[in-house]
């Protein structure tokens, strides 16, 4: 009976070890840089390009994406970027990469926090908005 529960301890530690292949995502961030006829160009952060063969839907240039090279899944971001365009005492007016314009509600954690011109993240299904880390460099 020792010897079975030893054997059980020692046969739940090498499998509570043991990596499981499909708990972790292999996810990465990239932005539509084109809608062709064929697919979808996505442009990662350092510049590399994939043509992806898959029908765009509701996706539009200049959104961010999430796409798993090893399983061929892609996803829509939550987090959008756009730039803060106007704001007022009630409304902060967002203009996102595609060309769309938003406006959200001010919150008060949001004043004096944010002005004219940052950039930000948007999360459209909470109405929350977030600076931006990445930053877009003026070409001279």
């Amino acid at each position: 009976m020792k010897k079975l529960k030893i054997f059980a301890i020692l046969l739940f530690i090498v499998f509570a070890y043991f990596p499981n292949s499909y708990a972790g995502t292999s996810y990465r961030q990239y932005e539509i840089s084109q809608i062709r006829s064929d697919g979808i160009v996505i442009k990662d952060f350092e510049g590399v390009t994939y043509l992806i063969n898959e029908d765009p839907g509701d996706l539009k240039v200049g959104d961010y994406v999430k796409y798993d090279r090893t399983r061929h899944r892609l996803r829509k971001s939550q987090w959008q970027p756009a730039i803060i365009t106007k704001m007022t005492d009630r409304k902060v007016t967002l203009k996102f990469n595609s060309g769309e314009e938003l406006d959200v509600n001010m919150k008060s954690k949001y004043r004096g926090k944010y002005i004219q011109g940052d950039q930000i993240l948007y999360k459209e299904t909470s109405g929350q908005i977030k600076k931006s880390k990445l930053q877009k460099l003026d070409n001279e």
